[in-house]
């Protein structure tokens, strides 16, 4: 059973933002989308990840609160392809000391003031995966990514959600399945997200 507020979450290129449009569809939930476009510090960041992070990571702080202050307003399951959480993992990874410090002192403050997901999904996805995904899609911004920094990404995700011991975390290894372009292959993912009732971090590698 699809809970009522979903999240697929994953690093850039891993698919998250696919999985979660083809879940609302087949269970007609509302979902929700970042809006990484409208940032407007965004563009030069990829170019060059010493360019102004502090303004990039505090504008999504800001849009990501906004629009999960109040992610449903009726009894339909939602589905988003982020959770707020994901600002203290890339501000983490991306802010000196004290960029960060000022980071959580705003953090801390809009976190208590958003609904918090039944559910949060990981998708795992190897580096060399994620940059055909990323070259494959052709965004502009996005194609000076290296390797190196996904994996940084990667690993700060894990350190992260694996220290989430008492909520529903689920951490899907894909980086061998096709969700989009193979039926079976979402299928198995599906049913992995729908039958997971534990109220701990778990790790599955298909």
């Amino acid at each position: 059973m699809l809970k009522q507020f979903t999240v697929i979450e994953g690093n850039i290129g891993s698919g998250k933002t696919s999985l979660s449009k083809m879940i609302a569809i087949e269970f007609e939930a509302n979902l929700i989308l970042e809006e990484f476009e409208e940032n407007p510090f965004l563009s030069d960041f990829l170019e060059d990840q010493k360019v102004n992070p502090l303004g990039v990571e505090l504008q999504f702080l800001i849009d990501r609160f906004h629009q999960l202050q109040s992610p449903t307003n009726d009894k339909k399951p939602t589905v988003a392809d982020y959770f707020i959480e994901k600002s203290l993992v890339f501000s983490g990874n991306n802010l000196s000391k004290i960029e960060k410090n000022l980071f959580d002192s705003y953090y801390s403050v809009l976190f208590d003031k958003i609904t918090k997901p039944d559910l949060l999904v990981y998708l795992s996805v190897n580096s060399d995966r994620l940059l055909k995904n990323i070259k494959k899609r052709g965004r502009k911004i996005e194609q000076d990514l290296t390797a190196r920094y996904l994996e940084s990404i990667h690993q700060s995700y894990l350190e992260y959600l694996k220290s989430k011991t008492n909520e529903s975390v689920l951490i899907l290894d894909v980086s061998e399945l096709d969700f989009v372009k193979n039926p079976e292959d979402y299928a198995l993912v599906k049913d992995t997200i729908l039958n997971y009732n534990e109220r701990k971090t778990t790790e599955i590698i298909f």
